[in-house]
């Protein structure tokens, strides 16, 4: 066969490839565009009841049928009112909008104390259907419409990511050589913005909106009131989706405060279900109906209780949000970082970059100081470590606490103690990076402010201020070849030194305070490549400055420098 036959064979091979690509990315976005419609149909029609208007009602019969165990849900409300609307009258059974019951008596807590104060006398109506009413109107159901909306629009920006790429894939296969688009390949800014901020909000909403309030209950339920109280019944619930069934402890239970009778099934500060029968069964067999047992309530909310206030192993999904919170903001540094370095690409022996073309009149020097990359390094290094830390020091105090009474949590301290190691490395690396702030700064100035390879440029050098004695002092010329390529799913980047120039390297005091060095090309026997930045190749050079400091963070700072091509070039 012939090379024309194998190129054009490739290229058809390709073409399909990027239709069959394009094709996938359309049926993936149409399936995830269900999701994202009924998560925004649902928040649309949550804000649509939160404008319900509120009229007055006259409430006929009230209970909280809570005597099933294994009724779905365990707590559903019988109420009965009347309610007037444009001179009609309706009858309602309806507690909220779009559910029957609740599997937290804790969330009847409203309900229940409107009703022991005699203050159900209002309710809220569909305009549009006066037969439709509510006794109480949540943000819950907006709230519940997020999740799939976030989930929809993340798995659209997929479907459309394959898209792109699959038109981008085809139309540059069928394009020659010579004549194809220099852009980058990777999907746009546009579409992994949208993606890694999904993953940052997703983290960032489990953060604020479950695990700090959780967390700030716990430390609350620390000084609740010990109550006695009494199993009223006892099961183990159990969920099933797709991927299994999950089980989980229900005790409900009734406890007297100053006076009044109140009932809650609040087991835990964080509730949660896992795999595996058994244990729970156990918990549920030792917890029989009428057994005493003992509570802690809320003095300034005695509706609210709780039987354990140790977090225990739910307390380990506060950690869930921080691989998300990773993914999404790393994401996002990343994508906006490429996309502020992001060069137009051609080939340098036919067309000038930005990095190649020759300035008529070049500055004539330039300046480099590592104050401002040394506190940079600092600010980030600080911000990872606070937020590191105190996400953990929550668990870490739990722990603590559970030794201290005796009561040792065996499982979170196993857990939480890698966690504590990485937290306890990034405070001594902080630390680290404080001092190196400190440390000698050397200035260096470039003369002139780019290096032509058919001239010569001059590298000077001084060192003041800093606490610490610089012992031993080098500064290199480095040029390295970067290439960018995909091994499987991964993007890897292999890095090569071409050229090394030694401009110093000297141990006395007084060479290391100040000094001077000389770059020249001209005489070199093998030829060398300029600054240059293709789609996947990069030529960088720059200046690589270290210092060895007595008692003190060495010095280690490198600054990227232009080498410019020669006049033959232009």
């Amino acid at each position: 066969m012939s090379l024309q036959n194998v190129s054009s064979t490739n290229k058809s091979q390709k073409k399909s490839g990027g239709c069959s690509l394009a094709i996938f990315g359309i049926g993936w976005t149409l399936f995830s565009s269900i999701f994202f419609i009924l998560g925004l149909q649902s928040i649309y029609d949550g804000l649509g009841r939160t404008q319900w208007p509120e009229v007055p009602c006259e409430l006929i019969h009230f209970k909280i049928q809570a005597n099933k165990p294994k009724a779905d849900p365990p707590f559903q409300p019988k109420v009965k009112y009347t309610y007037q609307w444009e001179g009609k009258s309706y009858t309602s059974h309806q507690v909220w909008p779009n559910k029957d019951g609740e599997e937290k008596y804790e969330a009847l807590a409203e309900l229940i104390e409107k009703r022991r104060n005699n203050d159900l006398t209002k309710c809220y109506i569909n305009p549009e259907a006066p037969e439709e009413s509510a006794l109480i109107i949540t943000g819950s159901d907006t709230l519940e419409g997020i999740v799939p909306t976030i989930i929809g629009g993340l798995f659209m920006a997929i479907g459309i990511g394959l898209i792109i790429s699959g038109r981008r894939e085809k139309k540059k296969k069928t394009k020659a050589l010579s004549s194809q688009s220099n852009k980058n390949d990777e999907a746009p800014a546009v579409i992994l913005v949208p993606f890694f901020s999904v993953f940052a909000l997703a983290g960032f909403g489990v953060l604020i909106f479950v695990v700090l309030p959780a967390g700030q209950k716990y430390f609350a339920a620390q000084s609740w009131q010990e109550t006695p109280a009494k199993v009223i019944w006892s099961t183990v619930r159990s969920r099933s989706d797709s991927d299994g069934t999950t089980y989980s402890v229900d005790i409900f239970y009734r406890y007297t405060f100053n006076g009044q009778s109140y009932r809650s099934n609040t087991r835990e500060i964080m509730s949660s279900s896992s795999s595996g029968r058994s244990a729970k069964q156990k918990i549920v067999k030792a917890h029989p109906r009428g057994k005493d047992i003992i509570c802690y309530v809320n003095p300034e909310n005695p509706w609210q209780a709780v039987m354990e206030r140790k977090l225990g192993w739910s307390g380990l999904f506060a950690l869930f949000p921080l691989p998300f919170i990773a993914i999404g903001v790393g994401g996002l540094w990343w994508v906006l970082r490429s996309h502020k370095k992001k060069n137009v690409s051609v080939n340098p022996y036919q067309a000038e970059t930005p990095q190649t073309k020759t300035n008529k009149y070049p500055k004539p020097h330039k300046e480099f100081a590592p104050r401002r990359k040394r506190i940079l390094a600092l600010t980030g290094t600080v911000f990872f470590t606070t937020f590191w830390c105190g996400i953990t020091s929550v668990f870490v105090t739990i722990a603590v606490k559970s030794w201290l009474r005796n009561d040792p949590e065996w499982f979170l301290t196993i857990f939480i103690t890698p966690f504590v190691l990485v937290g306890i490395g990034s405070i001594f690396y902080s630390t680290y990076r404080f001092f190196a702030v400190f440390s000698p700064a050397p200035t260096i100035k470039l003369k002139p402010a780019s290096i032509s390879m058919d001239g010569t440029a001059k590298v000077t050098w001084k060192v003041s201020g800093g606490i610490g004695s610089i012992r031993h002092f080098s500064i290199y010329l480095i040029g390295e070849e970067e290439a960018t390529y995909r091994q499987g799913t991964d993007t890897k980047t292999a890095t090569e030194i071409f050229y090394e120039q030694e401009l110093t390297d000297t141990s006395d005091s007084r060479n290391i305070t100040r000094g001077s060095a000389s770059i020249d090309f001209s005489q070199l026997s093998t030829p060398i490549m300029p600054s240059w930045k293709g789609t996947h190749n990069r030529i960088k050079w720059s200046l690589l400055i270290i210092g060895k400091v007595k008692f003190w963070p060495d010095i280690r700072d490198d600054y990227e420098v232009e080498v410019q091509p020669t006049s033959l070039d232009q």
